[in-house]
């Protein structure tokens, strides 16, 4: 097994991990989730002295073959996985010698810095690149001074070639002396970039590091009885996730490229010089609190049937490119699939990392993690059409994990290569001509059961990715802002403030009991009477679901369809015919573009099919030219209908073409 599967799936802290609820009758699930924890005294950190067992590394094919490095032999290895380009990581695991120490410092049951010391394997790998090598046989793992929980690998002679952050950790359920530390980033070092004559590469992610250690004894602060307890979301009660910007681990959060390769896909190469249809693969690091009052089941799917819901209820993280070109027009020009959240590390609030967050707790993931990096063996990304976005359900039976329904996951299922529901963008949207001038945003979120408030479990950074070569890279822009270049909630908000909007613009919620979306309008004077109007339509969380009545409950419920919105149709006046249609949505293919017409007093775009509405996590970007001026409209949305349930039809006060006698004032309201 995995290191990873060990750690992530199984990770309880030192003493026993008990779900102590109180039995409630008449009620569906427990109210009160209550971990009793073996805890050391929390006033002060104290050390606990660790010898490795096993050192896992996973390096990116990828990022490797971009960056002319080879692996050229691998010695003393336990178990070896070669990574093929497009398809896997290449996975090592090496024992480590047993003669040398790490001193790790803890603050009751979290670990708040690495100390002093190191651990070293017997075995290794020597790496070579265009004028140079890096012979890593015999490394060891150190603490990072400038990363607090942070860790670096050296050589025998102590250079520093990788840095790694980000890291999940807790002991083994099956031994409470057994500390695992998975899922961090490892990093191109200061020493590594410049030997390779490509300083920019300073902390580029590689691949990711994971590790098994023994507690050699446990200093004696004494033993303190603690609890970390909450409810389970209730009425009355504030269930609230917040996205943040995190360098809890040392290394602030960012948004990283780990792979561009040419269609068909996965086996059609990487991409080259002068490629610009190249399929980009962009990922990011992700950070959270629990800001609420209750207790979030944080399980990993198919380890159990727990509380609250009596599933393997978890979060769900997806993210999103927008591109805002130098007219000014928005379009989406990237959606990844869902990324399964499994463990919540629970830093800076005195609880151990389980499946349960805690209120007040922080919580990281690596890109790694979310690119499911490592050997496979662990799948976590999956396709958005098995959620139901606005109450966060998974149709588990006849997913892509477990086509028999039989609630375990199917051998071999899942992603079959490292492009599969990743966000992949076409290389040519990030080139001259369309990038001269234009701005990028990264978009990420978590999707939360009984989340309070969507918004703020929602953020965006802009960035400018950057070919050099046949390489990709992102950098965020103002990066050494206060908020690194962080904001809060959607990105739709900064083309259109919607508290604040530009003259002749709205942004408005459609807020309806199948979930939500953000509609955001502009209208440009062009002179002799003819207005441009653009609309942007964002769903965040609107799906018009089927499930199979022979699956419908959970776990084991089976999702037939969940699609969005269908149709869009803004009034015109009476005469007015509206030109220059346009439409644009999250992908090239125009064969699953909307139709549009004008015609019987209004502009309307259709979607051909059920597979081409507007699902949630998407924007859509549509756009006339009308001889009538703005003012109060009224906008229809219409959404899908499924196998046993018609369409629903939605209408929203907006801005529009001047269908009444009033004319808008240029701040966007009458």
């Amino acid at each position: 097994m995995r290191i990873a599967e060990l750690a992530l799936r199984s990770l309880v802290t030192a003493g026993a991990l008990v779900v102590a609820v109180a039995a409630i009758a008449n009620e569906p699930y427990q109210r009160t989730a209550s971990v009793s924890l073996q805890t050391l005294a929390t006033s002060v950190d104290a050390p606990w002295q660790l010898s490795a067992d096993e050192v896992s590394i996973s390096l990116n094919p990828d990022a490797l073959a971009a960056l002319g490095i080879r692996i050229a032999d691998v010695v003393g290895v336990s178990a070896r996985t070669p990574g093929v380009p497009g398809l896997r990581y290449d996975v090592a695991t090496y024992l480590a010698s047993g003669k040398t120490v790490l001193e790790v410092m803890h603050r009751g049951t979290g670990v708040s810095s690495i100390g002093t010391g190191s651990l070293r394997v017997a075995g290794g790998m020597l790496l070579t690149y265009p004028g140079g090598r890096v012979d890593l046989r015999g490394f060891s793992l150190q603490g990072n001074p400038t990363a607090p929980i942070g860790m670096v690998i050296a050589d025998t002679a102590g250079a520093i070639w990788f840095t790694a952050d980000h890291a999940h950790f807790g002991f083994d359920a099956d031994s409470t002396n057994v500390l695992s530390v998975s899922n961090m980033n490892l990093r191109v070092s200061a020493r590594f970039a410049a030997a390779l004559g490509r300083q920019e590469l300073t902390g580029y992610p590689i691949g990711n590091l994971e590790f098994r250690a023994r507690t050699l004894a446990l200093d004696d602060a004494g033993i303190d009885g603690g609890t970390c307890s909450a409810p389970w979301p209730a009425v009355g009660l504030t269930t609230d996730i917040q996205l943040t910007y995190s360098n809890l681990s040392g290394f602030y959060d960012s948004i990283y490229a780990p792979r561009c390769g040419l269609p068909p896909l996965p086996g059609g190469g990487a991409c080259t010089v002068s490629s610009t249809n190249g399929k980009l693969v962009l990922g990011s690091d992700a950070s959270l609190r629990n800001a609420g009052q209750t207790a979030v089941a944080w399980y990993s799917h198919f380890s159990s049937n727990s509380p609250p819901y009596n599933n393997d209820q978890h979060p769900y993280l997806i993210w999103n490119l927008y591109r805002v070109d130098s007219a000014g027009r928005i379009r989406q020009i990237g959606a990844s699939g869902v990324k399964h959240a499994f463990y919540s590390v629970n830093l800076n609030c005195g609880c151990a990392g389980a499946n349960v967050i805690w209120p007040g707790c922080d919580d990281v993931y690596s890109v790694s993690s979310n690119d499911n990096g490592g050997g496979g063996a662990t799948q976590n990304l999956a396709p958005r059409s098995e959620i139901i976005p606005h109450t966060a359900q998974w149709g588990r039976c006849g997913s892509v994990w477990d086509a028999d329904c039989n609630g375990q996951m199917d051998a071999g299922s899942g992603a079959q290569d490292l492009y599969q529901y990743r966000m992949q963008v076409t290389e040519s949207d990030m080139l001259a001509p369309l990038s001269t001038g234009a701005h990028y945003y990264f978009e990420y979120w978590y999707v939360v059961r009984d989340d309070s408030n969507i918004y703020n479990t929602m953020g965006y950074r802009e960035i400018q990715p950057q070919k050099n070569g046949a390489n990709w890279l992102v950098n965020l822009v103002d990066a050494n802002a206060a908020d690194h270049d962080f904001f809060a909630g959607p990105a739709i908000n900064r083309w259109v403030d919607p508290v604040s909007p530009p003259p002749y613009a709205m942004n408005r919620e459609l807020a309806t009991p199948l979930g939500r979306a953000r509609i955001a309008v502009k209208a440009t004077s062009l002179g002799s009477g003819q207005w441009r109007y653009e609309y942007a339509v964002m769903n965040f969380d609107y799906a018009h679901a089927a499930i199979d009545p022979a699956h419908a409950s959970e776990p084991n419920m089976k999702l037939l369809s969940n699609h969005g919105f269908v149709r869009l149709s803004v009034p015109l006046p009476a005469g007015v015919v509206a030109t220059n249609l346009r439409f644009d949505d999250a992908d090239n293919d125009t064969g699953n573009d909307w139709v549009a017409t004008s015609g019987n007093g209004a502009v309307m775009w259709t979607a051909s099919a059920p597979g081409d509405a507007l699902d949630w996590g998407k924007l859509n970007h549509f756009e006339f030219t009308a001889g009538a001026a703005p003012a109060t409209n009224s906008l229809t949305l219409v959404g899908a209908a499924t196998l046993g349930e018609g369409a629903l039809s939605y209408a929203l006060a907006l801005l529009g073409p001047q269908v009444s006698g009033d004319i808008i004032f240029p701040n966007g309201f009458d």
